[in-house]
């Protein structure tokens, strides 16, 4: 679209208080003709790129036997499969006999049955399977 030259003009400029409404001051308007100099308006806009990344939520669940574990998987996917598709977060809850526990709570359940210090490395492992069962499973692959 082309800038319209007829909408600039080279008159004066009025903000309604002339002589023909009263008394005349000048106010805001100009002393001298407003030249209007716009040809940088006719400049053309062109897009030159859009990348469009998606969040992408997912929901895996692990049945333990006495526990189950759930796994919220949280990632982006860019537009282009191939550059770029990550996982932002992995969040686990633990249900026992399918109720949902306070996370420190069944920390401290799973210590007692399982030993001190056992946790983090039953946690880690869970939150490395979930994520290997992720990219496995997902539609955005990457490769």
């Amino acid at each position: 679209m082309r800038f319209d030259s007829s909408l600039v003009t080279n008159d004066s400029w009025c903000n309604g208080n002339t002589a023909v409404f009263g008394t005349a001051i000048q106010g805001s308007s100009p002393c001298e003709s407003t030249n209007l100099k716009l040809n940088i308006m006719s400049k053309k806009i062109i897009k030159v790129n859009e990348n469009v990344d998606f969040s992408v939520y997912t929901k895996f669940t692990k049945d333990l036997g006495l526990f189950q574990v759930d796994a919220n998987v949280w990632s982006m996917v860019s537009q282009h499969c191939h550059q770029s598709h990550d996982i932002q977060d992995i969040e686990l809850d633990f249900l026992v006999n399918n109720k949902p526990c306070k996370y420190l709570g069944f920390k401290e359940l799973y210590e007692k049955l399982y030993g001190i210090n056992t946790f983090n490395k039953f946690r880690d492992d869970l939150t490395e399977e979930f994520e290997k069962a992720y990219f496995k499973q997902t539609t955005y692959k990457t490769k």
